[in-house]
């Protein structure tokens, strides 16, 4: 489940805050500052920390990590009822170590390359105007590299299928994504199939302007 949000601060910024929780498994919180260069062109770089559940000697732990981020995104209208969205994003990763059944006050770094595209179309309609229910397909691959990384440099690859609905400053989606993930293990891969459950909702801490849903809102992705 996640819940991402966008506050407009000036023409050009807005505070990026988004949560991410799945049951027995891992809790993210991130946050950034976005600088828009055009509406369909934005930077954003911030900070994440996320606690992720590993096994070490049969024993579970609550892995700490910090992670200092950035991406670009660029959003294209392919047709009057198809929106695609281009994401890359940059992980810096600092993961605690563990031994023994135990964790380290140690971390160790290493890099991670996010390349997403997602396009979206509404179910009614040509416009993404209020009370709009709309599908979305995403892909997006998750690449790892630096001189800790040894054998899963493909990270993972997640795809999926959501159906939601356009609200005024909101939207609700709800559907399947399927995570095929490379273990550290060399030539070790799981296949995750899971349900997800997102809202995105847009503010505007300016006094005298008021949100352009059109602009921002359907840009976001996890």
């Amino acid at each position: 489940m996640g819940y991402m949000t966008s506050g407009k601060i000036s023409e050009k910024y807005s505070l990026w805050n988004d949560f991410h929780y799945v049951p027995n498994g891992f809790f993210v919180a991130r946050t950034g500052l976005t600088r828009f260069f055009h509406k369909n062109l934005n930077l954003t770089a911030g900070y994440a920390y996320l606690n992720v559940p590993t096994i070490n000697e049969g024993v579970e732990l609550k892995r700490n990590e910090h992670r200092p981020w950035m991406q670009m995104v660029a959003n294209h209208k392919v047709s009057p009822k198809l929106q695609m969205i281009n994401r890359i994003r940059y992980d810096m990763r600092f993961r605690q170590d563990f031994a023994d059944g135990e964790l380290l006050d140690s971390f160790t770094f290493n890099h991670r390359l996010r390349m997403l595209i997602s396009m979206r179309f509404p179910l009614i309609g040509k416009e993404f105007i209020g009370g709009t229910p709309f599908v979305n397909l995403s892909n997006e691959v998750l690449v790892n590299f630096g001189k800790n990384v040894e054998n899963n440099y493909l990270d993972q690859n997640r795809t999926w299928l959501t159906f939601g609905l356009r609200l005024d400053a909101m939207s609700l989606q709800v559907g399947y994504m399927h995570r095929f993930v490379q273990l550290t293990q060399n030539q070790q891969f799981v296949r995750n199939h899971t349900l997800v459950v997102w809202i995105t909702h847009n503010f505007d801490f300016r006094k005298k302007n008021k949100i352009n849903p059109k602009e921002e809102l359907f840009y976001r992705q996890p």
